[in-house]
Order: C-alpha cells, then sequence, then structure tokens
C-alpha cells in the first residue's frame, strides 16, 4: 500500500471514529431531548454548520475531482494509452494508481461532508421534536 493511501486511511478511521463519537452523542442526547437545553442544541448546531460552512471549498474541489475520475474512467481515456515498453507500462500504472488514489481521497471528502449534512439535519430535528414537544406540554397542562 503506497504510504499516500496509508495515510489516507489513517485519516479515515479517525475521522469516521469522530463521526462515530458525534452520532452516539446525539442518540444519547436525542433521547432526553426534551431535558436537554434547547441552547446547548442550538450551539451544537452552530459548531456544525460552521464546520460545513469552513469546508465548502474543499468539498467542492472533491466534488470536481470525484467527477473528473468518473468521467475519463467512462470515456476511457485510459484504454487509448498502449503502453510501448516497460517503462511505459509502469509509468501508465503508477498515474492510474495516483488517479485512483486522488478519487479515493475526493470520495473520502464527500462522505464527511455528507455525515456533517446528515449531523445537522439531526440536530434540526431534534430542535424542532424539542420545540413542538416544549409546546404540547404547555397545551397539556397550561399556566395558571
Amino acid at each position: 500500500m503506497s504510504e499516500r493511501l496509508s495515510r489516507l486511511c489513517d485519516e479515515l478511521r479517525i475521522k469516521l471514529h469522530g463521526l462515530d463519537r458525534r452520532l452516539e452523542a446525539l442518540k444519547s442526547n436525542g433521547v432526553s431531548t426534551f431535558d436537554h437545553s434547547q441552547d446547548a442544541l442550538e450551539s451544537q448546531l452552530d459548531r456544525v454548520e460552521q464546520r460545513i460552512y469552513d469546508h465548502r471549498a474543499a468539498v467542492e474541489a472533491a466534488n470536481a475531482r470525484a467527477k473528473t475520475w468518473v468521467a475519463e474512467k467512462k470515456s476511457g481515456l485510459h484504454a487509448i494509452h498502449v503502453p510501448r515498453n516497460d517503462h511505459d507500462k509502469i509509468f501508465l500504472l503508477e498515474a492510474e494508481a495516483d488517479e485512483a488514489e486522488t478519487y479515493a481521497s475526493a470520495a473520502f471528502e464527500l462522505a464527511a461532508a455528507a455525515a456533517d449534512e446528515a449531523m445537522l439535519a439531526v440536530l434540526q430535528a431534534l430542535l424542532a421534536r424539542n420545540k413542538a414537544d416544549q409546546v404540547a406540554f404547555l397545551e397539556a397542562d397550561p399556566p395558571n
């Protein structure tokens, strides 16, 4: 495995672990949403929105890289190159591996961005449910 791919796998593992921890925290907080502070949920929502905003340029670039790779694969550009000797063959295989690693990196960036978007949706749903539960509670037991 190349050093670049190994590093990418390590980064993926770390980011997935972080996402898993945040999702587990949301899940456990979601069980007691009514008791959970509205301010705490809104603060967490703000942090996720900021993270999405901060990474938007990187996500757009990753999307472009992924689309380029897919388009090149579909067009068969790689099949056009016929290696003339072993050196050409090695060069083409190395270039193909580099492109595949770039695509893997881009796909990961997009997956991480999608996870952030999903977390944002969960927080928005928790806030909406919290508000609905509060209103329902007040209507069931109106203050005197």
